[in-house]
């Protein structure tokens, strides 16, 4: 049985509606850290996993403090290396 929001929706693994009516995201980072989001509508929540899922894939989670300036640098160019700018 999949969870439901009160409009009928199906929520996401890691989706959940608090009794304050507030969307809250819980997820684990690559370093095995638990964190929550939250969010006052179901569409703004999905936004802002999209968002954190989007930073985990491309490798530059940070919120850890384990990464360096010169390491984050070194990861973000290595991204837009052969990235053409419509020239």
């Amino acid at each position: 049985m999949k969870k439901k929001d009160n409009r009928g929706r199906v929520l996401k693994t890691g989706e959940s509606r608090r009794k304050d009516l507030i969307y809250q995201y819980r997820y684990t980072d690559s370093c095995g850290k638990r964190h929550t989001v939250y969010a006052p509508t179901l569409e703004e929540l999905r936004k802002k996993e999209e968002e954190i899922n989007r930073t985990e894939i491309d490798g530059a989670s940070y919120h850890d403090g384990g990464i360096t300036v010169v390491e984050l640098l070194e990861r973000y160019i290595s991204l837009k290396q052969g990235v053409s700018y419509g020239e």
